[in-house]
């Protein structure tokens, strides 16, 4: 190899590794919030299956999933991501039919209460589907702050069906 072609080998490893540095140092320049979005935009979804309801549920693969033995309601599964002081969590749950009066399907969201206090700075988004003569619910949360990152999962509440389409 002559001097000239290893000089150009040289120069050109030098600008990909300059780049891959700037590429990096941009990277953690950035918010939480807008690399939390490029995760949840880029990362594959899992299906939960739940065997009592026969119901089925998609959540990030990089959602961890509450076990079963830490849930103690039949149909009820957890997904949740907790990092940076962000918490989502997306929570399935099946209710009687006389716990919701309503029509047969509907969206609901706003401010997240918990015993009818207002948490600062969270909202939920849910779906509720009376099928079966039970209701079928999926809520989200998440911070505010972070709704434009959790749109994918609003939509697949959206969505949602309980059973399958034939």
């Amino acid at each position: 190899m002559g001097i000239r072609r290893f000089s150009m080998l040289m120069l050109a490893l030098g600008v990909v590794v300059s780049v891959l540095f700037a590429y990096y140092k941009e990277d953690s320049e950035r918010s939480f919030v807008d690399r939390f979005e490029d995760a949840m935009w880029a990362c594959p979804l899992k299906t939960y299956h739940d065997s009592v309801y026969d119901y089925e549920v998609y959540y990030p693969s990089f959602f961890e999933q509450l076990p079963p033995s830490l849930v103690d309601e039949p149909g009820c599964s957890l997904f949740r991501y907790w990092d940076n002081w962000v918490q989502v969590e997306l929570v399935t749950q099946v209710l009687p039919e006389d716990a919701v009066q309503h029509a047969d399907t509907f969206v609901a969201g706003g401010p997240l209460l918990i015993d009818g206090s207002e948490i600062p700075g969270y909202r939920y988004h849910a779906k509720y589907v009376k099928h079966r003569r039970l209701w079928f619910v999926q809520t989200l949360t998440y911070p505010e702050r972070c709704e434009k990152a959790v749109r994918r999962l609003i939509r697949q509440v959206d969505n949602w069906t309980v059973w399958q389409e034939l």
